[in-house]
C-alpha cells in the first residue's frame, strides 16, 4: 500500500509538473512573440529617426541657402539705397545750383519795359508770329558727315535716367504750348 501511495502521490506530482510546464511554455512563447515585436518597434524606430535626421540635414541646408539669400538682397538693398541717397543729395544740390543761377540771372538782368519789346529783333519777331500762327518751324539743314566704311560697333545699351521715364508720357503739344507761353512772358517782359 505504501507503494501505491507513493506511485500515486508521484503520479500527482508529475501531472502538476506538466501542468506547470504547459504553463511555462505558453509564457515563454508569448515573451517571444513580444520580442519579436519589440525587435521589429526597434528597427521601425531605428527608420523613423534615419528619416527624421536627414529631413533635418535638408531643411538645414534649405534654412542656410535662404539665409544667404536674404543676406544677398538686403546687401544689395543697401547698395541700392546707398546710390539713392546720393543720387537723391546730387538731385538736390543741382535744384539749389538751378535756383541760385535763376536768382542771379533774375537779379542781373533789369525788367525791360514796353518801349523796348517793339525794338525787339525782327528774328524774334517772326519767331514770335510763327508761334502764335502755328507755322511749323522751317527745316534747319545739316551738313552731311561721311561715313567710315568700316563696320562699326553696336553703341552699348543706355538705361533710361529716372527724369527719362517720368517725363517719358508728356505730350508734345502741351510741352510746345508751354514753351509758347515761356517765349510770350520773355517777350512780354521786353
Amino acid at each position: 500500500m505504501i507503494v501505491i501511495a507513493l506511485d500515486l502521490l508521484l503520479a500527482c506530482l508529475l501531472a502538476a509538473a506538466v501542468m506547470v510546464g504547459l504553463r511555462l511554455n505558453r509564457r515563454l512563447s508569448a515573451l517571444r512573440a513580444s520580442q519579436l515585436d519589440f525587435a521589429r518597434a526597434v528597427m521601425e524606430l531605428d527608420a523613423a529617426a534615419a528619416r527624421a535626421e536627414a529631413g533635418l540635414t535638408a531643411l538645414r541646408s534649405a534654412a542656410e541657402e535662404a539665409h544667404d539669400s536674404l543676406l544677398a538682397r538686403i546687401d544689395t538693398a543697401r547698395a541700392l539705397a546707398g546710390r539713392l541717397e546720393k543720387a537723391e543729395a546730387s538731385a538736390e544740390g543741382a535744384a539749389r545750383r538751378a535756383e541760385a543761377a535763376a536768382a542771379e540771372v533774375k537779379a542781373a538782368q533789369p525788367m525791360p519795359g514796353p518801349a523796348i519789346a517793339a525794338r525787339a529783333p525782327g528774328a524774334l519777331r517772326e519767331a514770335l508770329a510763327r508761334v502764335e500762327s502755328g507755322a511749323p518751324e522751317p527745316l534747319r539743314t545739316e551738313p552731311t558727315v561721311r561715313r567710315d566704311p568700316r563696320p562699326q560697333r553696336p553703341t552699348p545699351r543706355r538705361r533710361p535716367i529716372a527724369d527719362e521715364t517720368l517725363f517719358a508720357d508728356a505730350d508734345e503739344g502741351l510741352v510746345r504750348s508751354g514753351l509758347q507761353g515761356l517765349l510770350r512772358m520773355s517777350l512780354a517782359r521786353r
